[in-house]
C-alpha cells in the first residue's frame, strides 16, 4: 500500500508541476516521492537496475521530445517510464494495477486542471507558435487592392486577356473581363480578388 501511495503521489505531483511555470511545492513533492519510492523498493529488494535505466532513459526521451519534431521520442519515453514501474518487483500484475490506479487519478487531475481551472502547459508557450497572422490582426500575404475597384486605369500592354495596366503611375497585372483590349485604352477596375485584378474597357 505504501508503494501504491508513493506512485499516486509521483503521478499527481508530476501533472501538477507540468502546469506550473516555475518549480513549486509540487516539484518538491515529486522529487521526494521518487526518492522515497527508490529507497522503499531498494530496501525490500524489489528495485531492479533495468527499472532505473528505463526510467532515466524515458525521462531523457521526454525531454528530447521538446526539441525534436514528431511525437516518436515522446511516446517511446512515456512507454519506457511506465515499463520501469511495471518491472519493479516480481509481481507484474500487482504493479499493473497500481499503475492503472495512478494513471486514472492523474488523468482525472489533468481534466480538472484543464476543464475547470483553464490551465495550460507554460512550456508549450516557448515551443509552439500561437501568434495569429489573420487579416483581422493586420497581416496579409499580399497587397490589399480592394480599394482599386471603380478606379479608371490605362492599359500599358494589350490584354489577351491578361496584361499590364497603369494606375497612379504603378504597373499592375490585370485580366480583361473576357474581350481583347488594345494598348493605351482606358479601363475601369470592376473586380479584385487577392492579386487578381479584373478590368473592363470603357
Amino acid at each position: 500500500m505504501i508503494i501504491l501511495l508513493l506512485m499516486i503521489v509521483i503521478f499527481l505531483s508530476a501533472v501538477a508541476q507540468l502546469y506550473e511555470s516555475r518549480f513549486t511545492i509540487a516539484g518538491f513533492i515529486l522529487i521526494s516521492g521518487c526518492l522515497a519510492f527508490v529507497m522503499m523498493t531498494g530496501m525490500t529488494g524489489d528495485l531492479e537496475m533495468i527499472s532505473v535505466m528505463l526510467f532515466v532513459a524515458g525521462v531523457i526521451f521526454l525531454v528530447l521530445e521538446l526539441f525534436v519534431v514528431g511525437a516518436v521520442l515522446g511516446i517511446v519515453g512515456a512507454l519506457m517510464v511506465l515499463a520501469s514501474f511495471l518491472l519493479v518487483g516480481e509481481d507484474i500484475s500487482r504493479m499493473a494495477v497500481f499503475l492503472a490506479v495512478s494513471l486514472m487519478l492523474a488523468v482525472i487531475e489533468w481534466v480538472v486542471l484543464v476543464k475547470f481551472f483553464g490551465k495550460k502547459i507554460p512550456l508549450f508557450k516557448n515551443v509552439i507558435l500561437t501568434d495569429s497572422t489573420s487579416k483581422e490582426a493586420g497581416y496579409s500575404s499580399h497587397d490589399d487592392r480592394s480599394h482599386f475597384v471603380g478606379r479608371v486605369a490605362r492599359t500599358l500592354t494589350p490584354l489577351r486577356p491578361s496584361g499590364i495596366i497603369t494606375l497612379d503611375g504603378k504597373r499592375i497585372d490585370a485580366v480583361s473581363e473576357g474581350a481583347f483590349i488594345e494598348k493605351d485604352r482606358e479601363v475601369t477596375i470592376i473586380f479584385v480578388e487577392g492579386t487578381r485584378v479584373v478590368v473592363r474597357a470603357l
